[in-house]
């Protein structure tokens, strides 16, 4: 059966057999690993349903891989999902948290398939769950929590909520991602309709959790598609299809983890740092605090955060790295961080190639939020980190002489 298996491996049917497959064990990875953004998750009564689905979703992940490397032809790319699973390895044993592992094993399994199908299986699945988590946290349905945002004029402690979600802020990230997402599936047109609900919800969220680096790029968001409706349209898809643009997609991630890392080097001592770190709400005071105490390492340190839980107060001094580049450099490592960071420059460069400006106007506000909040390659937030695996699959390598990275269409 597994010869017979092999053999048909080439066939249309079997290459949209495993297509189909691979979609539906990302599915329900997506749909398992949501649990963990849920605030019943943190609650001891629900703990016999909730602590067993990240083990379950572990479990998906490796039967779906290893069933869609079965059903599809070995090639030389091949090396590097191996090369990138044992680093994972590698830095999950010195590292605090083992996500980058379960990355690259995502990467193998959805490995030639069709990035769109999967951030439209990621939209219809999280958005379904985000939607239902709200409606009902909102009606406190579903186990729920208030944290205090600042005080009134007349005394009183103003609130913000989660929603259901485990922390405030969570709806309005999930949000933002599903935004971004629908863009994608759209293929940047979007209808006045979609705008309105955009700004309804964004408006929504922003005024229960008072998270503004989602709001304020999902205002842009808005902004951009209404001029791209009015008389400007021309003008601005000369800009997007242009090669200022376009340069600015592909290094934009490069040069935000260097003024990150920059930034988190020098401290908040200077007049400007101050009142740069007072906007961005201390995140770079906490980074330098952070470079200073772990310093930086190939492979990624254990990083103990203290943060604000909604099962416990907060005990001692504060400590969370929101800054993704920063909290990837840290956590997982120089070595781990660069190759996410070049990769990812790699498929950008094959968006614009193929003229896709919504992909790079996508990635651009993907690379704004992450300088701020550290969710760029978590799987329950965001599906874009598996664009790369269009960069993995052009690698050929002839040995003893070189590498090559084939240049060909984006689709």
């Amino acid at each position: 059966m597994i010869t017979d298996l092999i053999k048909k491996r080439d066939s249309n049917r079997m290459i949209l057999l495993r297509e189909r497959l691979v979609c539906t064990f990302f599915g329900i990875y997506t749909f398992l690993m949501f649990s963990s953004l849920v605030y019943a998750n943190w609650i001891k009564p629900y703990d016999f349903m909730f602590s067993p689905l990240p083990k379950i979703a572990a479990i998906v992940l490796i039967v779906g891989c290893c069933l869609s490397v079965l059903m599809r032809t070995a090639s030389q790319s091949y090396f590097v999902y191996f090369f990138l699973i044992f680093l994972g390895l590698l830095v999950k044993q010195v590292s605090t948290l083992a996500f980058p592992l379960w990355v690259f094993v995502m990467l193998l399994m959805v490995s030639k398939v069709d990035f769109s199908k999967l951030v439209k299986v990621f939209f219809y699945v999280n958005g379904s769950l985000t939607c239902v988590t709200i409606v009902l946290g909102y009606f406190n349905l579903i186990p729920t929590f208030f944290s205090p945002r600042g005080i009134a004029p007349d005394g009183t402690v103003l609130l913000r909520q989660a929603l259901g979600f485990n922390w405030v802020t969570l709806p309005a990230q999930v949000f933002f991602y599903l935004v971004l997402a629908y863009i994608m599936i759209k293929k940047g047109k979007l209808s006045f309709s979609a705008l309105a609900i955009i700004s309804g919800i964004s408006l929504f969220l922003y005024v229960e959790t008072n998270t503004r680096n989602p709001f304020i790029l999902e205002i842009l968001i808005v902004l951009i598609f209404l001029l791209l409706k009015s008389p400007l349209h021309h003008f601005l898809m000369r800009i997007f299809h242009s090669k200022l643009f376009g340069w600015t997609g592909i290094l934009i991630f490069p040069v935000l983890t260097f003024l990150s890392v920059f930034f988190a080097t020098i401290g908040t001592n200077g007049g400007f740092m101050k009142i740069f770190d007072h906007l961005m709400s201390g995140r770079f005071a906490l980074a330098h605090q952070g470079v200073e105490r772990y310093g930086i390492s190939l492979f990624g340190k254990q990083i103990i955060f203290n943060t604000y839980r909604p099962d416990r107060p907060l005990r001692g001094s504060y400590f969370y790295l929101d800054n993704s580049y920063i909290q990837y450099l840290l956590n997982f490592g120089l070595i781990m961080l660069f190759i996410i960071i070049l990769l990812i420059s790699l498929a950008l460069y094959v968006q614009y190639q193929g003229k896709k400006w919504y992909v790079l106007l996508i990635f651009i506000l993907i690379a704004l939020h992450s300088f701020s909040d550290p969710q760029l390659i978590y799987l329950q937030y965001s599906p874009f980190i598996l664009i790369i695996d269009s960069v993995i699959d052009r690698v050929r390598f002839d040995f003893p002489k070189k590498v090559h990275w084939r240049m060909i269409s984006s689709e």
